[in-house]
């Protein structure tokens, strides 16, 4: 059996108690590691609707060109998109503020008993508890 098919098969078999769910949605960067878990997501077999969100914050230089390369991802995968736009408030934290406006965007997305996937790598953990 090949090493991907493996994968898949414990994928879908951690996921199990999701597979009820309405919908799933995947908050989609763009980066790596929101491109990883939405491909793995993509490519089960068995799943919900599958939606990436993709939060548009404006708050790099670059940010404007995000949005395309999802949307060429999310064609690729067969995957709808929906680019949110929000305000970052001023504050002490910009990285919470952003934090905040991402939340409220998927709060006002995700409905009763969906599952929303994020994909943090150990850096992001380790930043996410210490605030």
């Amino acid at each position: 059996m090949r090493e991907s098919s493996v994968l898949m098969q414990r994928l879908q078999a951690r996921l199990q108690p999701y597979l009820s769910a309405p919908a799933w949605y995947v908050a989609f960067s763009g980066g790596l590691d929101s491109t990883v878990l939405l491909h793995l997501l993509a490519g089960l077999p068995q799943r919900p609707p599958l939606t990436a969100l993709h939060i548009h914050h404006g708050l790099q230089s670059v940010a404007d060109t995000w949005p395309a390369h999802c949307q060429s991802l999310c064609d690729q995968l067969g995957v709808p998109l929906r680019i949110i736009r929000v305000q970052v408030e001023n504050g002490p934290s910009l990285e919470q503020a952003a934090r905040q406006a991402r939340y409220r965007a998927f709060d006002g997305v995700l409905g009763i008993g969906d599952v929303l996937f994020a994909a943090q790598h150990q850096d992001d953990q380790a930043e996410t508890l210490l605030f």
